[in-house]
């Protein structure tokens, strides 16, 4: 047996500084009786987060964090608290003006880990839990956010689980949290429940943009590359590189303002978990939903199937900011097809009674279902 004394463990801080067992001041150490360390951090509940040990032969479990997804908790605590101050327990929450924030990891693998599926896919556990309570709008959301490189870790492009899971899975938890009649209840008082999620992607944009997977449709119908907007409304979010050793924290803004406001993205999510729950009791009443109905009933898909289309054609608006606008000149262009044509050729219905139609989704619809 060696007498050597093993070497004292050292932890990379949060912060950039060095923190050396036992002496820790800002972030508690846990030492369990195998030697593997745990890190934990303000605002981090239920679960430490870990960080990974210089040294090689220190075991650090279950999972540490690896460099992207330590830089997402070092720069959303920076961001909220640019002077410095940031609360040094783990059971005080992080400020957010007026609302708290819980962080915590979300184990892979663990049976109490929060965790999404798609269709047969994999399950996709998010790294992190970002629970937000607003008590001015007695509002909780369940965020969970996923620092990832999606160049080659969403190999699908819009129909990826992980994509997927992110957009459509939340607005589906929330449709069966509401057929079981959930409410949730704090302090006595009724409150709104969400589930929001966000993909922080160490992929650059350029990278991402590059690939033909990603591509959206202008209101041509053309195939081009997404714009940053484009997604951000797709609830992908890009993690700067440090220039100078400092990073743009502007990404956390906006990771934050997924979590708790909708873009228009979300209502065609909702809608679309709304049909698949029981698609024969979806009956349409406006022409965005008639067009869904339209995109259901023309071929069997699975779910990741249907939201990837649907990402493709709503994701770019048009000129006018409207979204969606190849889709309806797409079905009015179907609906040339349907035209009624008059007894013996004659009274045959004008073509520009179809061009100028109102609501030429609602419209073929309608027409479809009489072939039936």
């Amino acid at each position: 047996m060696s007498n050597k004394k093993p070497a004292q463990p050292v932890q990379v801080g949060l912060f950039g500084d060095s923190i050396s067992c036992p002496n820790i001041d800002n972030l508690p150490l846990i030492v369990d009786p195998q030697g593997s360390i745990e890190v934990l951090a303000p605002g981090s509940v239920y679960q430490p987060l870990l960080l990974s040990p210089r040294q090689d032969y220190i075991d650090v479990g279950p999972g540490k964090l690896d460099e992207h997804e330590e830089a997402f908790v070092r720069d959303l605590i920076r961001r909220l608290y640019p002077a410095g101050n940031h609360p040094k327990s783990d059971k005080t929450p992080l400020k957010w003006d007026s609302k708290e924030i819980w962080l915590k990891r979300n184990i892979e693998k663990r049976d109490e880990s929060f965790r999404l599926r798609v269709d047969d896919s994999d399950w996709f556990y998010p790294d992190f839990i970002v629970w937000i309570i607003d008590f001015e709008t007695h509002t909780q959301t369940f965020g969970f956010v996923d620092p990832k490189g999606l160049t080659v870790g969403a190999g699908g492009g819009w129909s990826d689980y992980k994509i997927v899971s992110t957009l459509y899975m939340p607005h589906v938890v929330e449709r069966q949290l509401t057929a079981n009649d959930q409410k949730t209840e704090f302090e006595g008082e009724e409150w709104t429940f969400r589930v929001r999620g966000v993909l922080v992607s160490t992929s650059s944009f350029a990278s991402l943009s590059a690939q033909a997977k990603f591509n959206v449709r202008d209101e041509m119908g053309h195939d081009v590359a997404p714009t940053e907007e484009d997604f951000k409304r797709g609830r992908i979010v890009f993690q700067p590189p440090p220039t100078n050793g400092n990073r743009n924290l502007g990404y956390i803004d906006d990771v934050l303002q997924l979590l708790i406001k909708d873009t228009p993205v979300d209502h065609l999510m909702s809608l679309s978990a709304t049909m698949f729950e029981n698609p024969a009791d979806f009956t349409p009443a406006i022409e965005l939903e008639y067009e869904l109905a339209l995109r259901h009933d023309e071929k069997a898909q699975t779910e990741s199937e249907f939201v990837a289309y649907l990402l493709r054609d709503y994701l770019k608006p048009d000129a006018n900011g409207h979204f969606g606008g190849w889709a309806s000149k797409n079905r009015r262009r179907q609906l040339m097809d349907y035209a009624e044509e008059g007894k013996w050729g004659f009274g045959a219905e004008k073509a520009s009674d179809i061009r100028d139609h109102p609501t030429p989704c609602k419209e073929l619809w309608m027409r479809k279902m009489k072939l039936k």
